[in-house]
């Protein structure tokens, strides 16, 4: 799934969700599907993220520098927001 997902591609959080934070992350709940989430700290990132409409590249940039990694992450975030998608937590943004 992540093939079809675009570097520049921008993901917006869906609307209706509870986010709270707990002690080492966030859990969303999604009452639509009266399903509950946990965010590793990855997706908690990519998540947070997508609500300022940044594209994935831009996201795995701030990784790198936040992180000082070699290189930007962008398969990791990449497959964060493709599980985001298939959880329905996440949507693509359009202008």
């Amino acid at each position: 799934m992540t093939d079809a997902i675009r570097d520049d591609q921008i993901f917006v959080p869906v609307e209706g969700l509870e986010v709270n934070e707990v002690p080492d992350g966030r859990v969303v709940y999604q009452a639509s599907r009266e399903r509950v989430h946990y965010l590793n700290p990855t997706a908690l990132v990519v998540f947070e993220l997508c609500s300022e409409k940044l594209p994935l590249d831009a996201i795995a940039a701030f990784l790198k520098d936040a992180y000082q990694l070699g290189a930007p992450p962008l398969d990791e975030v990449k497959a964060s927001a493709a599980s985001l998608l298939k959880e329905e937590l996440a949507r693509p943004w359009t202008p």
